[in-house]
């Protein structure tokens, strides 16, 4: 099996570009005397420019005519990296009314949203279907919607403004809980690219090397190690984001207790912006 190749620029789907269009325009909508600030309305757009980047710019035939590594960072922007943006633009209410669409609710519960995710990531990269995809531009569609779907859905219960229209919600120990179980589907498909002696993807085996040093199988290692370091990245970050606040909280507890003067200040720290 081989790739069909595409040349290596921007591509241009008008599928892609209307659905970015309608998150636009949905947003826009709910924004309308829903908690709207522009700060929320920067943190939308970066998601939708992240989104962009993954599917309209030379990445995108680069992952999917020659280089798994590319098709990697591609799907990490869509499930990692684009859906905290997005949700980090919703405020309380703008969430509620998303929760109204019909199991929404149920797959941000925790449970559900982590054996969605799990689900999600494991079963694309099982060399079936992800043969598949690269075979079947209709399957491909459908994983990157998947991606994107089940990244926000695991995202949901973490960002303070979706978690409080939520009617489960975390603590802030058990939201890095949550972050350590949310790891591991991805660092279960990352190891194994890493230190497989099999490459997995036929069509990659059979598409021409940009390079001759990067053989089809390192390319599915460094593919494992971009997966990895990408996830790490996200998961990290919110991680220092609920510690900090979890550690603030308590301090400010302490200084409740003590009756300090200056605990005005750290109860201005702690409403700050935050995931």
């Amino acid at each position: 099996m081989r790739l069909d190749l595409e040349p290596i620029g921007f591509p241009f789907d008008p599928s892609v570009y209307s659905g970015l269009a309608a998150l636009l325009v949905g947003f826009a909508w709910l924004a309308r005397g829903r908690g709207w600030d522009p700060r929320r309305a920067i943190y939308y757009c970066c998601g939708i420019l992240i989104v962009w980047a993954a599917l309209e710019t030379p990445l995108d035939p680069l992952g999917d005519s020659y280089l798994q590594t590319a098709h990697m960072v591609q799907h990490m922007l869509l499930i990692a990296f684009a859906p905290p943006f997005l949700l980090l633009g919703l405020s309380p209410r703008m969430a509620a009314v998303l929760l109204r669409v019909p199991g929404l609710g149920f797959a941000t519960r925790i449970v559900p949203a982590q054996v969605i995710y799990g689900v999600v990531i494991v079963a694309w990269h099982l060399p079936v279907l992800y043969n598949l995809a690269l075979a079947n531009n209709g399957v491909h569609i459908a994983m990157h919607l998947t991606f994107l779907a089940a990244g926000v859905i695991f995202w949901w219960p973490l960002i303070r403004g979706t978690a409080a229209a939520s009617r489960w919600q975390m603590s802030d120990p058990q939201r890095i809980l949550y972050l350590l179980a949310g790891m591991i589907p991805m660092l279960a498909v990352s190891l194994v690219f890493q230190f497989s002696n099999q490459v997995f993807y036929a069509p990659y085996v059979a598409a021409p090397r940009l390079q001759s040093w990067l053989t089809p199988l390192l390319d599915q290692q460094l593919a494992g190690v971009t997966m990895l370091v990408m996830d790490m990245t996200t998961m990290v970050a919110e991680g220092l984001v609920v510690f900090y606040r979890w550690m603030l909280a308590g301090v400010n507890e302490d200084l409740r207790r003590e009756h300090d003067p200056e605990i005005g200040i750290f109860d201005e720290l702690s409403q700050g912006p935050s995931c």
